[in-house]
């Protein structure tokens, strides 16, 4: 038998750093860490909102006690809402409820006023409205019970107003010592003439609205329906 030929030797190449295969390792490394701290960075990202601190009726002018900043992360729909990045919505009137807590919604919180109002101060005892120190945002139903005349029995309460908005409360202390108290009532430039006739003709009572029943707008009682609003009237203000 004759030898078979024996194939010649090969000898192995040492790696080298200009190796496809190593290279295109190295790449999808790269992109594997560079995809996965993207997606951390994300998931990190919070959107800071303005909302509710307190329950606030519709027709509360805010006021910065009224706000509070939030974190939160939208998946969508996070242009709906009140951002901190804009303006501080100090001064905006709301046109809908708010709860303590909840975003406040762009369009709860116009720019431009939809109602023309008035700041109607009126005195009231202390026993005849809800109690509380600051009723702010609180929206309660204007009542007013006649004085009696020419020693007639007192009629029966009248509603005036409802649904209507506290602005501010004053207190004793804010009346110099005086005794009595009182509310300034946001109230709609239709209904201003029924209000300050209520204050001066007779007792007036305030009923809280609870806050699962506040409504956007304010709505006129018997008395004030009977009257022809006069928005450019003299006793408006």
């Amino acid at each position: 038998m004759s030898d078979l030929p024996a194939p010649p030797a090969i000898r192995l190449k040492s790696p080298s750093w200009l190796d496809g295969r190593l290279i295109v390792g190295v790449v999808l490394v790269l992109l594997s860490v560079l995809v996965g701290a993207k997606i951390i960075a994300s998931s990190d990202h919070y959107d800071t909102i303005w909302a509710a601190s307190r329950d606030l009726a519709p027709g509360t002018t805010l006021v910065k006690a009224d706000l509070l900043l939030v974190n939160v992360r939208f998946k969508d729909h996070g242009s709906g809402y009140l951002s901190a990045a804009g303006p501080s919505p100090v001064g905006r009137t709301t046109t809908a409820p708010l709860t303590s807590g909840q975003l406040i919604p762009l369009a709860a919180v116009p720019t431009t006023q939809p109602t023309l109002v008035r700041l109607v101060t009126i005195p009231v005892a202390k026993l005849h409205m809800p109690s509380g120190n600051d009723l702010h945002g609180v929206q309660v139903d204007l009542y007013e019970t006649p004085k009696p005349v020419g020693g007639e029995s007192q009629a029966a309460p009248e509603l005036i107003l409802a649904n209507v908005t506290i602005a501010s409360t004053i207190t004793d202390s804010a009346l110099g010592g005086s005794d009595g108290s009182g509310v300034v009532l946001s109230v709609p430039l239709p209904y201003v003439d029924a209000v300050v006739a209520a204050a001066q003709q007779g007792d007036v009572d305030l009923v809280r609205v609870p806050g699962a029943g506040t409504i956007a707008a304010p709505s006129a009682g018997t008395t004030a329906s009977a009257q022809t609003p006069n928005s450019a009237g003299p006793a408006s203000r």
